[in-house]
């Protein structure tokens, strides 16, 4: 009788429900590997801005979960045009995107709580584990092991963070201190604003001395 290896992974856990994290569970899932994510916030809150993603990303997406991209195509922006202005609103520039036509797949802009409601939508509820702050793990030969602030632990195969720029797992393993201010400042909203402003399928630049504002639609609200 041929012996069979145990598999070096079984059960992995995910810090972190982001689309990083989100996206990395339903490849593992798909896999057969027992994932589960954790994510510190306590609901799936309207948060956040909006986001661009290019045709590499959606074929990666398109791969781990075909149809995915279709949700996202649906429900956000497929940009077509880019038009450059001055602060004033006087046009330098506008042209036609080509990017659909040259790579097969748009350059999408959603909102990203959007986002993360249809990944997470793609995987077992019983595979997200809301109200996890995750406070520190340990590791040994065999396993790792998260501890939360909720006074749970959970043991896997494999951990891995996704947990956003003041990840605590980065912290622990690398430990290279926290995100250093370089000069630069990003203000960023979504706003429902029924005026026309932008055509729907159209992202907008415009330059000032010291700051760029770029205005984009992220579709659906609703």
């Amino acid at each position: 009788m041929r012996e069979t290896s145990k598999p070096l992974v079984e059960k992995v856990a995910i810090i972190g429900a982001g689309p990083g994290g989100l996206a990395t569970a339903i490849a593992l899932r798909k896999q057969g590997i027992d994932t589960h994510v954790y994510e510190r916030a306590r609901e799936f809150r309207l948060v956040g801005a909006g986001v661009s993603l290019k045709p590499n990303g959606l074929r990666c997406l398109d791969a781990i979960k075909p149809g995915l991209v279709d949700k996202l195509r649906r429900l956000g922006c497929q940009v077509q045009r880019t038009t450059l202005k001055t602060s004033t609103g006087k046009t330098i520039t506008a042209y036609e995107s080509p990017i659909m036509i040259k790579y097969g797949q748009p350059f999408l802009t959603i909102w990203w709580w959007r986002l993360q409601q249809i990944m997470a939508s793609e995987l077992p509820p019983e595979a997200i584990h809301l109200n996890h702050r995750c406070i520190g793990f340990e590791q040994n030969e065999n396993s790792a092991i998260a501890h939360f602030e909720n006074g749970k632990t959970v043991e896997s195969d494999l951990l891995i963070g996704a947990d956003g720029v003041n990840s605590t797992v980065r912290q622990i393993l690398i430990g290279d201190g926290q995100p250093q201010y370089l000069g630069s400042m990003y203000w960023r909203a979504v706003v429902n604003y029924q005026e026309e402003l932008l055509l729907d399928n159209e992202v907008i630049l415009m330059k000032g001395e010291e700051s760029i504002v770029y205005l984009l639609n992220v579709g659906a609200l609703t």
